[in-house]
């Protein structure tokens, strides 16, 4: 049963759209997705789904992979989390506990730490395997936006609508707040776990240098013309990939900060970027209901996805980028092949590899 605050943000929602087109971020939840889904051109072949998953009552925004590729992790706006089984695709468990929507998802590497980000303002930490919770991380004075787990399993990164980044020590709660940083939609670790990857609704990025004794702010990139709701570090921790409510992805180089392509495709909004496993592939997840598929690093685009009836609010790879999974407010998880080399698919034969 969806929890009452989940009842009037709805409510409110849904009033404030009969009057004003929804657009940007803003204090009344204009990152719902109640934006009007309209499809563009779409030159390519749109590939449909393997498999679809059912459970959440309401949208699907975050979902995680565990790092063995055995388990699927959803978030939904009823508050819940829901626990899968990915070769099957059956539903294991659901975790109760948050007042209001689970926003964000992060599982450790060592698969031992599940934590889940909520507009209950608060972060909550899951024995992945028993569903017992271990930690209630509280400090935020706001929705809980986005949250990440360093590859190292030492910390997690936190954003929120109260305009601070937070790091907590994993083991002890300890916490250490960036302050007056902006509204930050997405954050993301380094591979190394030394760097920290922001984006912000001011259409910037910040990259913040972790290993100094406290953090600091060693890069801003710019060139976004609307906030910034996805950022993910390549595997090689080269070049960082950011995507946009301008309906773009930029590749940026990391170190220099040049920018190395701006990708353009969706007709919508850009909500969730993630590399492949072996950084030959991007995915873009978007308000405009597909899923776009990059080649890297020449930046073409070669696939789309259909099959989502509305907005696309999360794509992950599977540990061996032969499975991609994405979380709709159409609340459905759609499973999705990956070709094994996508400089070979052509448009005519795409539907083949997937298939074969």
């Amino acid at each position: 049963m969806v929890s009452n605050p989940i009842v009037n943000k709805i409510t409110l929602v849904l009033a404030i759209t009969s009057t004003a087109t929804l657009a940007g971020f803003s204090s009344y939840r204009l990152l719902l997705p109640f934006q009007m889904d309209t499809p563009g051109a779409i030159p390519l072949p749109m590939v449909q789904p393997y498999q679809t998953l059912k459970g959440h009552s309401v949208w699907i925004y975050a979902i995680a992979i565990s790092p063995d590729g055995n388990t699927l992790v959803s978030g939904s706006y009823d508050g819940t989390i829901k626990i899968w089984n990915l070769p099957t695709g059956k539903l294991l468990h659901t975790f109760k506990g948050h007042a209001d929507a689970v926003v964000s998802l992060a599982i450790s590497s060592d698969r031992r730490v599940l934590a889940s980000g909520s507009w209950d303002n608060r972060i909550k930490l899951w024995n992945l395997e028993t569903g017992t919770l271990i930690r209630t991380l509280e400090g935020h004075k706001d929705d809980v936006e986005a949250i990440a787990i360093s590859p190292n399993g030492k910390s997690l990164a936190s954003s929120s609508a109260d305009n601070t980044i937070k790091l907590w020590n994993l083991d002890t709660g300890k916490e250490f707040t960036l302050q007056n940083v902006g509204w930050v939609k997405s954050v993301a670790f380094s591979p190394d776990s030394q760097k920290l990857a922001s984006g912000s609704k001011d259409n910037s990025i910040r990259i913040w240098q972790l290993n100094t004794g406290s953090p600091t702010l060693i890069q801003t990139l710019t060139g976004h013309s609307q906030g910034v709701s996805s950022v993910a570090f390549s595997p090689d921790g080269q070049t960082l990939a950011s995507g946009s409510m301008d309906k773009t992805i930029k590749l940026w180089q990391l170190g220099n900060g040049k920018l190395l392509h701006t990708l353009a495709g969706h007709s919508q909004s850009v909500w969730s970027v993630a590399f492949s496993p072996n950084g030959q592939t991007l995915a873009s997840g978007s308000y405009d209901r597909t899923i776009k598929l990059w080649n890297l690093p020449s930046g073409k685009l070669f696939a789309n996805f259909a099959g989502h009836s509305k907005s696309v609010w999360s794509v992950v790879f599977s540990p061996n980028g032969k499975t991609l999974v994405s979380g709709s407010s159409d609340e459905t998880i759609k499973l999705w092949a990956v070709p094994s080399d996508t400089t070979k698919v052509s448009r005519l034969d795409f539907r083949k590899n997937l298939s074969t």
